[in-house]
């Protein structure tokens, strides 16, 4: 844990916590990411600052947190984490859009927008835009289904950026 990591946490408890997120035993980590989640937004912060980690374990539980806590402020940390290396940090990058619901459109549009040529990244916002059509926090008159397929057809990527173009448009 950096230094910075620690000034966040001292006199609070919660560096016992991020450390105890860190230990090698599972029952450990499930036990304070339970606390952290409880603490909620408070903890974004140094949570966040292992995201970076080399280690994949550690990416994997600040995220876990971030995601379930699920707050708009943690919308860029998932949008970059949707282009980890890992499957399941993107998975988990993802839900963390989901949870945040409407919150996440905008921004995530514009990452494609500045991005549109990131495999992982459109395959993160398809499975997004795909569960928050389920759950109903698109705009009514939102083309989920025009955008879905653009998302998934790299060969009509001037489309795709054309349409993303236009849906921030629409949406400001």
């Amino acid at each position: 844990m950096d230094a910075n990591t620690k000034q966040n946490l001292n006199g609070s408890g919660l560096e016992s916590l991020l450390e105890q997120l860190l230990n090698e035993d599972a029952h450990e980590r499930h036990t304070a990411r339970e606390k952290l989640v409880a603490i909620g937004e408070r903890v974004l912060e140094p949570v966040g600052s292992l995201l970076d980690h080399p280690k994949h374990l550690y990416r994997w539980e600040a995220l876990k947190v971030m995601s379930l806590i699920g707050a708009p402020k943690s919308i860029p940390a998932f949008i970059a984490a949707l282009e980890d290396e890992k499957g399941d940090i993107q998975w988990l990058a993802a839900d963390g859009l989901i949870r945040t619901g409407k919150h996440a459109i905008k921004p995530l549009l514009k990452a494609i927008r500045e991005n549109d040529r990131s495999v992982l990244l459109l395959h993160g916002a398809h499975h997004v835009f795909s569960e928050l059509r389920d759950q109903k926090e698109l705009p009514e008159d939102f083309p989920t289904k025009k955008l879905l397929k653009a998302l998934t057809d790299l060969s009509e990527n001037a489309s795709l950026k054309v349409m993303v173009h236009n849906l921030l448009e629409d949406l400001n």
